[in-house]
């Protein structure tokens, strides 16, 4: 019993960041199809670039209170 719900909680924290890395592959496809000036693509790109790590740093940091 223990086993599984350890193996629970393992699946639910990596959840997370399969979720985000989901969404941001498609942000950054959608960047890729847009018909729009290399600036606006790389920009674009930019804004959807962060990895989930980085995210979940940035987010603890501001909770905290901290400058980012």
């Amino acid at each position: 019993m223990r086993i599984a719900a350890l193996l629970l909680s393992l699946l639910a924290l990596s959840g997370c960041a399969v979720v985000y890395d989901y969404v941001q592959d498609a942000a950054q496809a959608q960047c890729a199809s847009n018909n729009s000036s290399p600036q606006d693509r790389r920009a674009c790109e930019k804004r959807n670039a962060p990895a989930y790590n980085d995210y979940e740093a940035r987010r603890k940091r501001l909770q905290e209170g901290k400058p980012d």
